[in-house]
């Protein structure tokens, strides 16, 4: 899921094309070049005509040098003015009936558009599992864009779909405020606001019932 596809040799090479890209765009000098990468300008030059090439040590010098991450390798062609995609955490488990409560063990990254993140608050992507409660605008299989923002999750607004902590496990659900109190209800709930369950009578801070809001899903489309 990570780099999908790419070999060590693609990386290097695309971090060769970046930094001969920017030597020829005037951003830097070969000979301040191979000065941050602890190297000879000749060596340097033959790196960039790809007769050389640089050790692990010096590669890893030229990354700094260039300001450019793993993830601008994987993604970023030269030219770009600036990466069009983030890698985003992919959680492990999915979040549905019998899912453990934790978004914090990953099992890779995924890319997407940095329009999508602008924002977004420690983001992270989950599949939902199969769920007879789940609001209607989802679906089971669906990876969600999770907003795990502090303060959107201490005074949630709108009506959105959140991940919550029901009864020991991750649900999505819709959180609802009633008069001065935060409610969760599901998809045979929501209509009658006299089945929402408070919050408060959980006995438990908003947060650790609240645990993100799904702000953008990707479906495969119908065969």
């Amino acid at each position: 899921m990570y780099g999908c596809g790419l070999h060590l040799e693609d990386i290097y090479r695309r971090l060769v094309e970046i930094a001969l890209e920017r030597v020829r765009s005037g951003a830097v000098s070969e000979r301040g070049l191979a000065r941050l990468c602890a190297t000879s300008q000749p060596h340097l030059h033959n790196v960039l005509k790809n007769i050389r090439s640089l050790s692990p040590v010096s590669a890893d010098r030229l990354m700094r040098a260039l300001n450019i991450s793993v993830e601008d390798l994987l993604w970023r062609r030269p030219g770009d003015i600036q990466p069009g995609v983030k890698p985003i955490p992919v959680v492990r488990q999915r979040v549905g009936p019998g899912a453990e409560p934790n978004l914090d063990i990953y099992m890779g990254y995924y890319p997407l558009a940095i329009s999508l993140v602008s924002g977004v608050v420690n983001p992270v992507l989950a599949r939902l599992s199969p769920d007879l409660l789940l609001p209607r605008a989802l679906a089971q299989g669906d990876l969600a864009l999770l907003d795990q923002n502090p303060a959107v999750r201490a005074e949630p607004t709108g009506n959105g779909c959140w991940v919550v902590l029901e009864r020991g496990g991750l649900r999505v659900r819709y959180v609802k405020r009633r008069d001065a109190c935060v409610c969760i209800a599901n998809e045979a709930t929501i209509h009658d606001p006299q089945q929402w369950e408070p919050v408060a009578t959980m006995g438990r801070n908003i947060l650790n019932v609240v645990r993100a809001r799904i702000v953008w899903i990707s479906r495969e489309m119908e065969t």
